[in-house]
């Protein structure tokens, strides 16, 4: 049986892409909706951070994608750890094997 490591991200950039290195990091705001009391929909914001270490496509992001565009990207997750003060902090990263700007079109609040 063959398995993958897939993570579809479709949302808004919350900030302008950051460079580390040969890398970059940008922020990525997706919105869902829950139900509340009296049946009322409220929204929430759940924030990933993507890492883009496609030196190449990092590039372009940072040249590119702005504070608020729309964005695709196919990621795979990734656990990790590293040693800080002698003690074992685990990670979890998100790192794109695809990244393009998407026209999501304006911003609906109404949106459902």
């Amino acid at each position: 049986m063959r398995t993958t490591n897939l993570f579809i991200l479709r949302g808004r950039v919350g900030q302008a892409p950051k460079a580390f290195g040969k890398a970059a990091k940008v922020n990525v705001a997706t919105d869902r909706f829950r139900t509340v009391a009296e049946g009322k929909r409220q929204e929430e914001t759940d924030w990933v951070t993507v890492t883009l270490l496609n030196e190449k496509v990092a590039a372009w992001a940072l040249a590119n994608v702005r504070k608020g565009d729309g964005i695709y990207a196919e990621c795979r997750v990734v656990d990790g750890s590293y040693k800080k003060d002698g003690e074992t902090v685990y990670t979890t990263d998100i790192i794109a094997n695809a990244f393009h700007k998407l026209d999501l079109g304006a911003r609906d609040d109404a949106e459902a």
